[in-house]
C-alpha cells in the first residue's frame, strides 16, 4: 500500500477519534443550584459583587469540591444585587459545573502537586470595550497584585490553580475580576 494513503488514513482516524471523545469531555457535569450572599459594601462593582463571587465558590467548594466551583461554568447563572441603607449586597445562584480541566482530565490534574499558597487573590482589570481585552486586563491586575503580595515567581496566571474569571456590564464596558491560587512554575 502506498505511504501516502497509509498516513492519509491514519490521519482520518486520529481525527475521527477525537471527534468521538469530544462529546464526552464535553457533557455537562453539573450539581443542583448553589445560592450565596456575599459580605455587604459600600460599593456595588467593587465591592459587594465580587464578595458574592466568593461567597458562591467557596459554598460550592464546601458543597461539592473545587472542581465544581467555577462560576464560568457554571449554568443557568444570575447575580442579584439589592442596595439598603447605603450598603449594596449581591446574591448569587447557579448550578455549578465541573470545569472543563476536570472533566477533560478526569481528575488527574489533581495528582500535579505543586506549591502553591493557601489562599486565592482576586483582582479587577481595567474596564475595557471587549470581553476577551476586559478579562486580560482581570489577569494583569491579579498578576500585578500577586508579585506585590508573594513575588514576581508566584505571579504568573498560567501557573495559578482554581482560577476563575467573572465579567460584568459596568458603565460605558465590560470590568472582569479574576481569582486564583498563586503557585511556583
Amino acid at each position: 500500500m502506498d505511504t501516502r494513503l497509509c498516513t492519509r488514513l491514519a490521519f482520518v482516524a486520529a481525527a475521527f477519534s477525537v471527534l468521538a471523545a469530544l462529546p464526552a469531555a464535553a457533557a455537562d457535569d453539573c450539581k443542583d443550584t448553589v445560592k450565596a450572599e456575599g459580605k455587604p459594601a459600600t460599593l456595588r462593582d467593587l465591592g459587594a459583587y465580587p464578595n458574592s463571587l466568593l461567597a458562591w465558590r467557596s459554598a460550592v467548594k464546601e458543597k461539592y469540591g473545587g472542581e465544581y466551583n467555577s462560576w464560568r461554568y457554571a449554568k443557568d447563572a444570575k447575580v442579584d444585587c439589592t442596595e439598603k441603607d447605603g450598603q449594596w449586597t449581591c446574591v448569587r445562584t447557579a448550578k455549578p459545573c465541573k470545569d472543563l480541566l476536570s472533566r477533560t482530565l478526569g481528575g488527574a490534574a489533581d495528582a500535579v502537586k505543586k506549591d502553591c499558597k493557601a489562599d486565592s487573590l482576586s483582582s479587577y482589570g481595567a474596564k475595557k470595550k471587549g470581553n476577551k481585552e476586559a478579562e486580560e486586563q482581570a489577569i494583569f491586575g491579579w498578576e500585578i497584585d500577586t508579585r506585590k503580595m508573594h513575588g514576581k515567581e508566584w505571579a504568573m496566571w498560567t501557573n495559578a490553580t482554581a482560577t476563575d474569571i467573572d465579567c460584568h456590564d459596568v458603565k460605558g464596558g465590560i470590568q472582569c475580576i479574576a481569582i486564583g491560587t498563586a503557585c511556583k512554575p
